[in-house]
């Protein structure tokens, strides 16, 4: 709605500009004032008489309309533009459930090329050909993940934790649960607008935190064509065992610094047009966070 109010109002200034040029066009070399009806009239009584009329005078006019409409077509496609960009992800297709012994681990396939996520731009989400089974999984044993998922770290435990997810939350980002990536499971995954992800980790090894965030931009590469996915990595360093920052993995010594760097980078607001968009990225990231911990 507040583009097609945008689109209206400078569709409105366009002609108002192309009016006002046109009328100092026609008042200073023909003498003719287009606001005003004897003028207008003294025009009709030529015409009607038949007497030769500067053909400037007509292709003045014709020159304002063709400059008019040229205006309206750009500030149209222009916002078609917009559109198309807006509507850059979209749900995936509802695969078949398949019979599969929810206990035993899901053999993951190829990537079926067949399987894509719709999009008005080019960009193509290829998943693997039986994600179907991976969600299903998931659900059924849902209750069960926190007693057979454990990392070194223990970050399911981690007293950290709640505050992490807080603050984070605090300022807009959507807290997702940790996946399981090449056996490194993070403290925190969370996204945000703009397709931002963060991971982050307490006191974890910063090798497998920077394995981690290349394992995950892989699969980002491989599955969504042409839209960056933009990952943002941070180690909670309470125990001082690195001093700067590493290939773009940002090092916090206290969950005080942490917090005032959030509130400095909060997730910027959308508006209700872009909502449906934001939706269809939290739908993704879910279906990838099944996906990656099976690879």
């Amino acid at each position: 709605m507040r583009n097609k109010l945008e689109h209206l109002f400078l569709s409105i200034l366009l002609g108002i500009t192309i009016l006002l040029g046109l009328s100092f066009w026609l008042n200073t070399f023909f003498n003719f004032n287009i606001f005003q009806r004897e003028h207008w009239n003294e025009l009709a009584e030529l015409q009607a008489s038949q007497i030769p009329i500067n053909n400037n005078f007509y292709i003045s006019i014709g020159v304002a309309i063709f400059i008019f409409a040229l205006g309206l077509f750009l500030i149209h496609r222009q916002g078609n533009k917009d559109k198309h960009k807006k509507e850059s992800l979209v749900k995936t297709h509802a695969l078949p459930q398949q019979t599969t012994d929810l206990k035993q681990k899901p053999e993951i396939k190829n990537v079926d090329e067949n399987l894509v996520i719709q999009m008005n731009r080019p960009p193509r989400l290829k998943l693997p050909s039986n994600m179907a089974q991976i969600a299903a999984q998931h659900q059924t044993l849902q209750g069960q993940t926190k007693n057979q998922i454990k990392s070194e770290s223990s970050p399911s435990t981690n007293p950290y934790n709640p505050m992490i997810s807080e603050i984070f939350s605090n300022n807009g980002y959507v807290i997702k649960p940790n996946p399981t990536i090449s056996g490194f499971i993070p403290n925190l995954f969370a996204i945000g607008t703009n397709e931002v992800v963060w991971i982050g980790g307490v006191d974890c090894d910063i090798e497998k935190m920077k394995n981690s965030v290349q394992k995950l931009n892989k699969v980002f590469q491989e599955t969504l064509e042409d839209i960056p996915i933009n990952i943002n990595s941070f180690v909670l360093d309470t125990m001082n065992r690195y001093n700067t920052n590493s290939d773009n993995i940002l090092i916090f010594k206290t969950i005080d610094e942490l917090k005032n760097f959030i509130n400095e980078h909060p997730s910027v607001e959308i508006d209700d047009d872009e909502k449906e968009n934001f939706d269809s990225y939290s739908e993704y990231i879910d279906t990838i966070i099944q996906y990656i911990k099976n690879i």
